[in-house]
Order: C-alpha cells, then structure tokens, then sequence
C-alpha cells in the first residue's frame, strides 16, 4: 500500500473511531488492554519531571495524553497525527492535525518527553527518529509502545481479515447481492435469504457476533429497509458496507506490516541508535493472564 493510501485509510479509521465507544482494534479485550496500558504509561511517567513537555506521535483519539492528564495534570501535552478529526482533548492539550512525524512544526529542543503508542512502527523510523531527535530536549527522554507480532493485538485482526476474505473472496458476497436485487428495489427473497443464511454459516464456522455474521447480517437489514426506496439508493448502501470492509482490509494490513516492522527492533531504533541513543530498557505490556500484546521501549 502507498503511503497516501495509507494515509487515507487512517483518516477514515479515526474518524470511525471518534464518532464509535466501541474501538475496532481489539474488541472484547479492549479495557483490559487499556488497563495494562495505563498502568505500563503511568509507572514511566514516574520517570518525567514536573511540568515537562510532553508530545505524543500518532495521538489519534488521544487516549495516551487522557491517559497522562488523568495522572500527571502537571504536564504540559501536545499531539500529532495524520488525521485532521480528533475528539475533545483533555484539559489544556494542544492538538496539530495533518502531520507526520518526519516533518513536525515545532522548534528544535522544544520538548522534554516524545512518546506513541502504537503509531512510531507506522512511519518511516529513520526519518522519524531524526525528527524526534530534532524536536527533543538534548537530555529528554522517549518511549514507544509497539506491537507484539505474536500478541492477541495482531491475532485478533488476523481472524478479522480472514473472515472478511472469506466473505468477500470465497462466497462474492456483494457482487452476488447486487445482482440480485430487482429493478423496482422490492425485497428479493433470493438475496435476502442469500444473506440470511450466509451469516448464519459466519456464525457457525467463526462465532456470534464475528464479522463474518456481522457484514452479511448488515446486509439482510438493508435488504430490508431498501425496499422502502430506490435501487440506486440501496445499492450506495451495499456499497458502503463493502467499502468498510475493504477500508477494515487496508487497515488491518498495515498493522501487520507495522507489527512485523516493530518487531525488527534493532532495525526499528537504528535511527536512535546512530545518534547515540540507545534503549534503556523494555517492558512487557501484558494482559492479567500474561498475554503479551505489546513492548514499551524507553530510550
């Protein structure tokens, strides 16, 4: 995937995200998750002075600066990202949309702390270091948190693109809908029970609730509630749905590409590491069962 591509297809995500209270990445085992991360980001802000400026690469929806302001409301927060839509930020945060961390708009040394969480693995690492390096206090400190290749994370979405190619791959579901529907956009019995019983298979070979059932049973809903206007305005619908899935594809994608570049770890800090900044240690993100999802590099 290009890097415009991928660009837009975070847009779209955390735009999603913001008007969503049900996060995508990792369902189910989603406040777990956010517990270990909260307690891993808390004991290193042990590490952070008062007052000290913090800036979070790749903020999203801000969940690390929520994180921060709910335990240290000393520090002085900013966030970046790609994506132009944020939520409300917390208290006195300074949020910049539409940029990258290989080129920021801030004055050289002009933070003591640089952090991410799940977003400097995205990027192109040697150029972001540079930046980070340039951005940062000569004695500042940084940590990222990066994904686990072999956590419940990546596994999750490993069975999300799965099902959504078995959907869309094995069984054509939204071409084969289409050409279903009648000219006049009534209920066609044979898409609707097309539909029908093709979420019943996702739920039978993935799990209730699976977005093998979940597509196809969007789908007979909209079967439904179509009847009720126009073919062109049903199919837009189907076509919504479709687009979704293959923007949920694209997204998946890059987080296994970024998983996989996150776990070249030597590969991942050389940015730092020609600088003269080295790791100082590296702590395990787990889950209370000890699934590990995640590391946090501190350098």
């Amino acid at each position: 995937m290009d890097k415009q591509r991928k660009d837009a297809v975070w847009k779209d995500f955390w735009a999603a995200q913001n008007a969503s209270s049900a996060p995508a990445v990792v369902s189910t085992q989603w406040d777990a998750i956010t517990r270990a991360q909260f307690d891993v980001w808390t004991d290193f802000l042990r590490e952070v002075k008062g007052g000290a400026k913090v800036l979070d690469i790749a903020t999203g929806a801000g969940k690390v600066l929520h994180m921060m302001r709910a335990t240290r409301p000393d520090l002085e927060l900013y966030g970046i990202d790609i994506a132009q839509d944020f939520p409300d930020p917390p208290h006195k945060t300074k949020l910049v949309g539409g940029v990258h961390m290989e080129e920021m708009p801030f004055d050289d040394g002009q933070f003591d702390v640089v952090v991410s969480q799940f977003g400097f693995e995205y990027g192109d690492t040697e150029a972001g270091a540079k930046e980070i390096l340039r951005v940062l206090h000569a004695e500042g400190r940084m940590a990222f948190m990066v994904h686990r290749g072999d956590g419940p994370i990546v596994a999750h979405n490993r069975k999300r693109i799965e099902q959504i190619s078995w959907l869309r791959d094995e069984n054509s579901l939204f071409s084969r809908i289409v050409e279903m529907i009648p000219v006049d956009s009534s209920i066609s019995q044979e898409a609707y029970d097309f539909a029908k019983d093709l979420a019943a298979r996702g739920e039978r070979k993935f799990g209730l609730g699976s977005v093998a059932w979940e597509i196809p049973e969007a789908v007979r809903r909209t079967l439904i509630l179509g009847a009720k206007g126009s073919r062109e305005k049903l199919i837009g619908t189907l076509d919504l749905i479709e687009e979704q899935a293959e923007s949920e594809v694209d997204r998946i994608r890059s987080l296994l590409v970024a998983s996989a570049a996150a776990d070249e770890r030597e590969k991942l800090l050389e940015g730092f590491t020609k600088q003269g900044r080295e790791a100082l240690h590296c702590t395990p993100v787990s889950l209370s069962k000890g699934e590990v999802f995640a590391d946090l590099i501190v350098l």
